[in-house]
């Protein structure tokens, strides 16, 4: 069971796999540079930063975060 454990924890940090909750707020802080970019008269810079914050929503509800999220709560209690 240990190794099994430990190659499911080894092969989610390779796979750089991000949790649902650090993909929302990385979402949410693109936004806000995205209103900074548009309040300061950078429109393309804006839209740069409202098309990552749509990208890091649309991964954090993919089904692949939120398995991580089920393991990581189940390998660490949490």
């Amino acid at each position: 069971m240990l190794k099994l454990t430990v190659v499911i924890v080894f092969s989610l940090v390779l796979g750089g796999c991000m949790s649902s909750t650090e993909l929302s707020k990385m979402s949410e802080n693109n936004v806000k540079a995205g209103r900074y970019y548009e309040s300061i008269g950078q429109p393309q810079a804006a839209q740069r930063e409202y098309k990552a914050a749509a990208k890091h929503k649309k991964q954090s509800e993919a089904d692949e975060t939120i398995l991580f999220d089920i393991l990581w709560s189940l390998l660490t209690g949490k």
